[in-house]
C-alpha cells in the first residue's frame, strides 16, 4: 500500500474537476513535494458501515481526511509492490518482464523533480527508480524486501525518513515506500511490538499453511487491523513534523496505497487479485492534498494510484512529458471513469466490475467486518476503549473479563514462546507482550481445542489451537489488550474451554 505526501504551496480553496482552484490563490513557484507509499493497505480497514472513516481507532487518517480531497473509490492498478510502486512513480500501466528499477522505468517522477529543480530525499523499500545521478549513492537494483521486513528496521528507516522533512531553501521532494502495514504484524496501535522483532515464534502462521483456518483467518486479521492502528499513529508522526515545520499547509500532500490484502479463507495467496477477493485488493486508501486546502471533501470518483504522478504535475503548473497511462485525480477523463479494472498478476486477464457494484461489495465487507471486530465509536462506548471490542473473537467470547473460577488440571502441556516478557513489563518500553502464543507438544496428530488465556486472574482472550498444512504440531497465538497488563511481573495462564464452559488449566 502506498502513501503520497506531496507538498506543493499553492492555496488553494476548492478545486474542480479540471484541477483549477477557485477562490483566492497564491502560489509558490516550486513548494515542498512529499510522497509516503504505505504497502499492503485495503482501504476499507478504516472505513465503517457509514463510510466514513473509524476516526476512533484511526484518528489521524480522519485528520487528513478533514483537511484533503477523499477519494473514496481509489484503487490500485495492479497486486504486487514490484509492478504496483513503480507505476505510482512512472504513471504507466505494469508491463510484463520489467524490473522495479531505473532500467525499466524512465523518466518518472524522480527526473520531472529533478527537471523542476528539485532535491530529492527518499527512501526505496522495494524499487530501485530514482537514477544515481539524481540520488545520490541510490541503488540500481532493487533491495531485498524480505530482511526489511523480517527486522525491526521499518519503524527507524521511516522516523530517520520523517526527521528529515524541513523547511528547506532549495525546493525538496521527499519520497517514502514504507513497509506498513504489510505483515508481519507485529505492530500495537499505542507504537509498542507484540512481540520481538525477527522470526515469528510460529514459523508460517501468516502463510498458506493456515489460510484455510477460519478462526486462524480471524486472529491474523485481528493482527493486521492493530498494525494499521501502529500506521495511523506513523501518518500523525509525519502531519504533526510537516506541521511544526511549516510546510503542512503550502504543501500538496497525497495518501494512496500500493495494493490491499484479502482474507479470504481457503485461498492460496491474499495479495494476488481474483474475481472473488477484488474489492479487498484494489480498494487502496486515496487523499489529495492541494496546496493550501484547509476543508475536506469526498468525492467518489474512480481514480488510479497510477494517477498519481500526473496529479503532482498538474498542481504543480507543468506536465508530464513522456507517455503515460496516468490523468489528473481532478481531471475530466477520471471523473468519467464508470468501471474499477485490475491486471491480473499473470497477466492472463483483466477482472472488472462496475462502480455500483464494487461500491455494494465494499459496503457488504464494511459491514462484515464492523460485526466481527466492531467499531471505534462502539467499543469506546461500551468499553471505554475504541479497540476492546476488536479482541472479543474466537469461541466463548461471554468469557472475557470474567474472574478465573476453580479450575481442574487439564492433561495437555503448553509452551508458551517468549514467556519471560510477561516477568519484566515496562510500559516504557519497545515490547508489550501482549501476543500470548507457542505450542501444545506432545497431543495426536489433528487434535484442536478451545482456548482461554487468563492474565493476572481474569480472561482477557478466547481462541482456538490449529495446525498449520503438513506439521503434526498443535499451535496456539492470542491476542490480550494491552490494558491487561500491568508494569513489573504479571500471571499468564493458558486455559482450555471443555464443552459445557468449564476450564481447565494447562
Amino acid at each position: 500500500m502506498v502513501l503520497l505526501l506531496v507538498g506543493a504551496a499553492a492555496a488553494v480553496v476548492a478545486i474542480g474537476h479540471d484541477g483549477a482552484g477557485a477562490g483566492d490563490r497564491t502560489t509558490e513557484r516550486r513548494p515542498p513535494v512529499v510522497i509516503v507509499v504505505f504497502d499492503e493497505f485495503p482501504a476499507d480497514t478504516l472505513i465503517g458501515p457509514d463510510g466514513r472513516i473509524d476516526a476512533a481507532r484511526y484518528p489521524n487518517f480522519a485528520a487528513l481526511a478533514r483537511t484533503s480531497t477523499w477519494f473514496r473509490n481509489g484503487q490500485s492498478v495492479y497486486d504486487s509492490t514490484f509492478k504496483a510502486v513503480p507505476a505510482i512513480l512512472d504513471a504507466r500501466m505494469p508491463k510484463r518482464g520489467t524490473a522495479p528499477d531505473v532500467r525499466s522505468h524512465q523518466p518518472s517522477i524522480f527526473h520531472l523533480m529533478n527537471r523542476l529543480g528539485y532535491g530529492v530525499i527518499k527512501v526505496e523499500s522495494g524499487t530501485a527508480l530514482c537514477p544515481p545521478w539524481i540520488c545520490p549513492g541510490g541503488r540500481t537494483r532493487r533491495p531485498g524486501v524480505l530482511k526489511r521486513l523480517a527486522g525491526g528496521g521499518r519503524p527507524a528507516r521511516l522516523h530517520k525518513w520523517i526527521g528529515a522533512i524541513r523547511d528547506r531553501s532549495r525546493p525538496t521532494f521527499y519520497f517514502q515506500h514504507a513497509l506498513l502495514p504489510h505483515e508481519p504484524w507485529i505492530y500495537l496501535p499505542s507504537g509498542h511490538q507484540s512481540r520481538p522483532s525477527g522470526n515469528d515464534p510460529i514459523e508460517g502462521i501468516n502463510r498458506a499453511g493456515g489460510f484455510d483456518d477460519p478462526l486462524l483467518t480471524d486472529h491474523n486479521h485481528l493482527r493486521h487491523l492493530l498494525q494499521v492502528g501502529y500506521t495511523d499513529r506513523q501518518l500523525g508522526l509525519i502531519m504533526g513534523r510537516m506541521k511544526r515545520t511549516g510546510i503542512f499547509d503550502r504543501s500538496i500532500f497525497v495518501v494512496v496505497a500500493d495494493h490491499g490484502i484479502a482474507f479470504e479463507v481457503g485461498v492460496k495467496e491474499r495479495r494476488q487479485v481474483t474475481e472473488t477477493n477484488f474489492e479487498q485488493v484494489a480498494a487502496v486508501p486515496f487523499f489529495v492534498k492541494a496546496p493550501g486546502q484547509t476543508e475536506g471533501r469526498v468525492d467518489d470518483d474512480i481514480v488510479r494510484n497510477v494517477d498519481i504522478v500526473p496529479t503532482v504535475a498538474a498542481l504543480l503548473h507543468t506536465k508530464v512529458w513522456w507517455r503515460h497511462d496516468g490523468r489528473s485525480v481532478f481531471s475530466a477523463a477520471a471523473h468519467a471513469r464508470d468501471r474499477v479494472t485490475m491486471t491480473r498478476r499473470d497477466f492472463s486477464r483483466v477482472i472488472s466490475f462496475s462502480r455500483a457494484e464494487f461500491e455494494s461489495r465494499r459496503q457488504a465487507l464494511r459491514l462484515w467486518r464492523a460485526g466481527k471486530y466492531g467499531t471505534g465509536a462502539q467499543s469506546e462506548l461500551m468499553f471505554g476503549d475504541p479497540w476492546a471490542s476488536a479482541y472479543r473473537i474466537g469461541p466463548h467470547p461471554e468469557l472475557i473479563g470474567q474472574p478465573l473460577p476453580r479450575l481442574v488440571a487439564g492433561t495437555a502441556h503448553a509452551e508458551i514462546a517468549n514467556a519471560a516478557l510477561e516477568a519484566h513489563v515496562d510500559p516504557a518500553a519497545k515490547i508489550i507482550p501482549t501476543r500470548v502464543t507457542g505450542r501444545l507438544p506432545g497431543t495426536p496428530r489433528g487434535t484442536t481445542r478451545d482456548l482461554a488465556v487468563a492474565v493476572n486472574g481474569r480472561i482477557r482472550a478466547v481462541g482456538r489451537s490449529f495446525h498449520l498444512h503438513g506439521r503434526r504440531t498443535e499451535f496456539f497465538s492470542l491476542l490480550v489488550p494491552e490494558s491487561a497488563l500491568r508494569p513489573g511481573r504479571n500471571e499468564v495462564q493458558m486455559l482450555e474451554v471443555r464443552p459445557g464452559g468449564g476450564l481447565a488449566r494447562l
